[in-house]
């Protein structure tokens, strides 16, 4: 089962990837009201902001936070990214018969665009902390 969730990662990773290849990337700079160049954020930028989602993600408890998530009422689903019909943690049946009684939500930097290798990491920790919340949510949403 550790072997097919290292696979299911990969595979999601490689998707990724090659969506975000497809993504128009920003240029460096664009032309503000008065017509003076005004930097924007590069992909780099927005890759190093993932270090400290990570860092953030990591010190969570998925289970725990579900649980308490469900005492006090709130119930919805972590998606996944890219445009799956279901969600990590939990097989296509399962989730179909269950996200009429809750709703789907993304974590923070979960998008089917790959920013860099920090995004990378965060996405694959964002994969692994929301199947493990869909499982505990599920009691809640059957």
């Amino acid at each position: 089962m550790n072997r097919f969730k290292h696979t299911l990662t990969l595979l999601s990773l490689c998707i990724l990837f090659t969506l975000g290849a497809c993504r128009e990337m920003p240029s460096n700079q664009s032309s503000g009201a008065n017509g003076s160049q005004v930097p924007q954020q590069n992909t780099a930028n927005e890759d190093s902001q993932f270090v400290r989602m990570l860092t953030e993600l990591q010190s969570k408890n998925p289970k725990q936070d579900a649980q308490a998530a469900i005492a006090g009422g709130e119930r919805h689903f972590l998606c996944g990214a890219g445009r799956s019909r279901s969600v990590p943690g939990l097989t296509a049946d399962v989730y179909a018969n269950a996200r009429e009684r809750c709703p789907t939500q993304c974590l923070e930097g979960v998008t089917d665009a790959l920013l860099g290798a920090n995004h990378a990491k965060y996405l694959d920790a964002a994969l692994q902390y929301s199947a493990q919340w869909n499982q505990v949510m599920i009691t809640a949403c059957y």
